[in-house]
């Protein structure tokens, strides 16, 4: 019995909460074995009591033996204070110190201790340690600072530091947005895409940058403001069958295979380039790869890195050699990412090396142990060896970049109002390059997932290595700062997917199932606070992906933060009718579905229950007993559009045998959509084309071809239809009613 409290005890101050409410808005309780689960995981010592009070001894000890913490967050519209600790013999002391801000402007500090209020104290190795709660400035500015404190406690002289981060009030919100702009606030709609499902006649099998660039022109003069993607994280290049967006190798870098190799300078220059490409086998395999009605990724990387290298040694021979604009804009661009580009590229060159000699090799783990170590001196002899080609993968990443940054621009200059938004994964890949780069970042004994419910009793386990609470804080949340950064470059908003994650996850301990697991929390207010300086500094919109169980602290903090909310009308039925227009959070993307639900076509007539039954994951009684609750809640979609006056015409909610789906219903559900109080909606184009496949089938992975599945008509096409563009025209009416 002693034993489980300490447990419990050390599971409290890990962050491991003792209960949590399920999605039935039951308090489940924590096992006490699946609590210890997660303490291995995270490297804390638990093998019997001596073992585990000394675990509490020293977490308790490095969290109090500091002067000041190694990070502190502030906020705008809250106090600035920073916790200071010292033992009861220096309560009356005084101590000095030093602002220096971003800018290197410095603000001198003498502290008087005993002026000073008490939050807390604790006895620490026969000690009684004090906290205290000093009063920054008030005018401090927003930014990354660094707090100095110098004390000659025990007579000796000591400098601690705290990087001290001042958060604005809220995220960035564009003016057109602002409740605070005169005039009535305005409501925008635009449209959210997997990129690669875009065809064109120019791509090269799947959807590219120079897609998203027409894409956005085609899109802006129907009045369109903003238009979503997938998360565009770079992969694997030497293994492109790994293609979930959701599963990426970096979340700080770009996929390489969304680069256009046609547009590129090095190809419009080089005859020998084009040539190549006009080639009867290039052409061939270019067609088999345009006609196919999934991304065939094997053929398409074959054709994209064909050219891409050659271009490179074009850039090279050219451009390098004769230290042109673009080999300055190059060197510039190399500098500023530094040792994270370094090692991005050098694992992608390490990769494809191994994966050449053995097809299993599927990441970092499989490589011989010399190499698993980005600083090993086998990794830096293989560096000198490959430097051509881990430069070549430094080249990718520029094109990537200016691409995507291209494509933005031509949002704006086509008339949207904010632009393109970019997608953030939950995790990454635990064989992956930022796993290998920094992998004292990730807990890799644990995956991310989600606790049981009614969708999945045994909770969901999505294999990905979590973010290291503890890591974090110890190094001032560095990589979480990158990593926000990265994701809000040459976009105009961010959707954070699972948003819940800057409160907690939910940790699965290996070779079991998710049910297994337990909430890890994380820091909430300091995470909040990068994103939000980051969000005002890079002027972007933010979205938090807050579907499922919300606690009430995400609710609580993210609204005031001007944080947009995710709502779904597919999810959104109240008994017998859907929520009213009004009745939508006004911060909000709003959408009829997402990568994860079925098409409206699909889910109209339950095509999504019979794929499900065909893959084993529902039996014939589970899909007859799904399709009856269908059913109604196509009545209750029915009995709101008609309340709107949207019924499409000669549907009738008490006859069965008029409910069939058409170009109208997919039309007048849009149009209710248009309807609603949310700042934004998006459509997908898959309901425009009225397609019932979908892109992704959750819970699956080899029974299902994931992430491939294209879209049945090139972009010029769907733009060129005056029933879209007709239909495009009426949903912007909508917003503006």
């Amino acid at each position: 019995m002693h034993e489980i409290k300490q447990i419990n005890a050390l599971a409290e101050l890990c962050g491991i909460p003792a209960h949590y409410i399920d999605a039935a808005g039951k308090p489940v309780t924590i096992e006490t074995d699946y609590k210890i689960n997660a303490l291995k995981a995270m490297g804390i010592a638990t093998g019997n009591e001596l073992e585990i009070q000394a675990s509490i001894d020293s977490i308790l000890r490095k969290q109090r033996s500091s002067l000041v913490p190694v990070v502190h967050v502030v906020h705008y519209g809250e106090s600035f204070t920073v916790p200071i600790q010292v033992d009861e013999a220096h309560r009356k002391d005084a101590i000095s110190g030093e602002i220096i801000l971003e800018d290197s402007r410095t603000i001198p500090l003498n502290i008087d201790l005993s002026e000073l209020s008490e939050e807390d104290r604790l006895s620490v190795d026969q000690k009684e340690r004090i906290r205290l709660l000093f009063s920054l400035p008030n005018d401090l500015p927003e930014g990354y600072h660094q707090l100095t404190l110098t004390h000659d406690f025990y007579n000796e002289t000591h400098r601690e530091q705290c990087r001290l981060i001042v958060a604005p009030a809220t995220c960035y919100e564009p003016n057109i947005l602002s409740f605070e702009r005169p005039g009535p606030t305005e409501k925008i709609w635009g449209v959210s895409v997997q990129l690669y499902t875009l065809r064109s006649e120019n791509n090269w099998g799947m959807g590219d940058f120079s897609d998203l660039k027409q894409l956005v022109t085609e899109l802006g003069p129907q009045g369109a403001d903003i238009v979503g993607l997938n998360p565009i994280h770079s992969l694997y290049p030497a293994n492109p069958l790994h293609c979930s967006p959701y599963s990426p190798s970096s979340r700080n870098f770009i996929n390489p295979l969304y680069i256009d190799a046609t547009a590129l300078k090095e190809y419009q220059d080089s005859a020998e380039i084009q040539a190549y490409v006009a080639s009867d086998d290039f052409q061939k395999q270019l067609q088999k790869a345009r006609n196919s009605s999934h991304v065939e990724y094997d053929r398409v990387a074959s054709l994209k890195f064909s050219i891409l290298e050659m271009a490179f040694i074009h850039f090279e021979k050219h451009d390098q050699a004769h230290q042109s604009y673009r080999s300055a804009d190059f060197g510039h661009y190399c500098e500023e990412k530094g040792q994270n580009l370094e090692l991005q590229a050098t694992y992608e060159a390490l990769f494809e090396h191994f994966k050449a000699q053995d097809l299993n090799s599927w990441g970092w783990n499989c490589w011989p142990t010399e190499y698993q170590d980005p600083d090993s001196s086998s990794v830096q002899e293989f560096v000198v060896q490959s430097k051509d080609r881990i430069r070549f993968y430094m080249y990718l990443q520029w094109l990537a970049e200016q691409q995507l940054a291209d494509a933005q621009q031509a949002a704006l200059d086509a008339g949207m109002r904010v632009g393109i938004y970019r997608d953030l994964a939950v995790g990454v890949d635990r064989g992956g390059a930022d796993v290998w780069a920094h992998r004292d970042n990730y807990v890799l004994n644990a995956s991310v997932g989600a606790p049981p419910d009614t969708v999945a009793p045994q909770g969901q386990n999505w294999g990905l290595p979590p973010f290291d609470p503890n890591q974090l804080h110890e190094l001032a949340y560095q990589p979480f700062i990158e990593m926000v950064y990265a994701n809000m470059q040459h976009c105009a908003a961010l959707r954070i997917d699972h948003v819940m994650a800057i409160l907690r996850l939910w940790w699965c301990p290996p070779d079991k199932t998710a049910d297994y697991g337990v909430y890890v929390s994380y820091p909430l207010q300091d995470l909040l606070g990068i994103i939000k300086l980051e969000s005002q500094r890079q002027q972007c919109l933010i979205f938090g992906e807050d579907l499922g169980t919300v606690p009430p602290e995400i609710e609580a903090a993210l609204p005031p933060a001007y944080f947009y909310s995710n709502e779904v009308v597919l999810f959104s039925r109240t008994e017998d009718h859907f929520l009213a227009p009004e009745k939508y959070k006004p911060r909000a993307l709003t959408c009829i579905s997402n990568h994860d639900i079925p098409t409206l076509r699909a889910w109209w007539n339950c095509n999504d229950l019979d794929l499900r039954q065909e893959l084993g994951i529902y039996d014939a009684a589970r899909t007859e007993q799904e399709k009856a609750a269908r059913h109604e809640d196509k009545l209750a979609l029915l009995n709101t559009l008609q309340r709107l006056g949207e019924l499409p015409y000669g549907l009738n909610p008490n006859d069965i045998h008029s409910m069939g789906y058409s170009r109208e219903v997919m039309e007048k559900v849009h149009y209710y959509l248009g309807k609603t109080a949310s700042k934004i909606v998006v459509i997908q184009l898959e309901d425009v084309l009225e397609l019932d496949t979908p892109v992704n089938v959750p819970g699956t992975s080899s029974e299902y071809r994931n992430w491939s599945r294209k879209l049945t008509r090139n972009i010029s096409e769907i733009f060129a239809s005056e029933e879209n563009r007709l239909f495009f025209r009426n949903l912007g009416l909508t917003r503006k009613a």
